[in-house]
């Protein structure tokens, strides 16, 4: 890799020692005239997470060839209100009951490209995403799930409806996100939930309704069917889904939750 992997313009350098505390693999230090030293092997160690060049204030880094003008830049009007950001997180329901209609695929792209900001351990960002939305494979996925989990008598009720032609495992929703990610790694598992939970929160920002899929993840854990029926590589693993729609209802209030017991130490 190029040595010139970090690169500060020292007369745009203010010398204010952010980057140098902000990298978390320490790939700066303060030389003797204050200005960041690079590590020889920045290269190798780096895990790109362009914290150096979002913290700039002068734009004096370039992080693999990009600097401040390649980024974008935030926009302080923006800003969402404690208050605001409380309301719209406690609104968030789990929606069970969807239009038919799929969201526009257009859309469900911009979602993703909100949820790829989604936190992941030494930023491997290691999550792929599929939309599954073609009628026939939707009811392929539910038969599979109800299939893997039939010798589990806690899932009877669910299964003994999708026998009566009931849907409670996908819940009739037009598209099923799935989120999957090589095996193993760091801890693929969250990685992936905190990149759906992204998902989801951006989805809800958009007036649109999901629902965390557990029988059909709980089922794809365990079912080569299921993996093979979304073309899932075999170096990789399902680790979580989520229906998607927009709901058939809409809700004016917040039900109420328990508060949950808090500890100090």
């Amino acid at each position: 890799m190029s040595a010139e992997h970090i690169v500060i313009d020292l007369s745009l350098c203010n010398r204010d020692g952010l980057c140098i505390s902000e990298c978390p693999a320490f790939l700066l230090t303060r030389g003797a005239d204050k200005f960041p030293v690079v590590a020889q092997n920045a290269a190798e160690r780096c895990i790109m997470c362009g914290h150096c060049v979002a913290v700039c204030p002068t734009g004096a880094l370039t992080l693999a060839g990009r600097g401040a003008a390649d980024l974008t830049p935030i926009d302080p009007a923006l800003a969402v209100s404690p208050e605001a950001a409380e309301q719209f997180m406690r609104t968030r329901r789990s929606v069970r009951r969807f239009r038919s209609k799929p969201v526009e695929r257009e859309l469900v792209r911009r979602i993703i490209d909100t949820a790829r900001y989604a936190p992941s351990g030494v930023n491997t960002q290691p999550v792929n995403w599929i939309v599954a939305e073609d009628p026939d494979l939707l009811v392929a996925l539910v038969d599979l799930t109800a299939k893997s989990l039939r010798r589990l008598p806690y899932f009877m009720p669910y299964l003994d409806a999708w026998d009566k032609g009931v849907d409670l495992i996908l819940r009739g929703a037009p598209q099923v996100v799935v989120a999957h990610a090589p095996k193993g790694g760091m801890d693929n598992t969250s990685n992936c939930i905190i990149a759906l939970a992204h998902f989801e929160l951006a989805a809800h920002a958009l007036g649109l309704g999901t629902c965390w899929a557990g029988l059909f993840t709980m089922a794809a854990s365990r079912s080569k069917a299921i993996a093979s029926a979304l073309c899932i590589p075999e170096s990789h693993k399902i680790y979580g889904a989520l229906m998607l729609g927009r709901p058939k209802y809409g809700f004016q209030r917040l039900p109420e939750r328990r508060r949950p017991p808090v500890r100090f130490l």
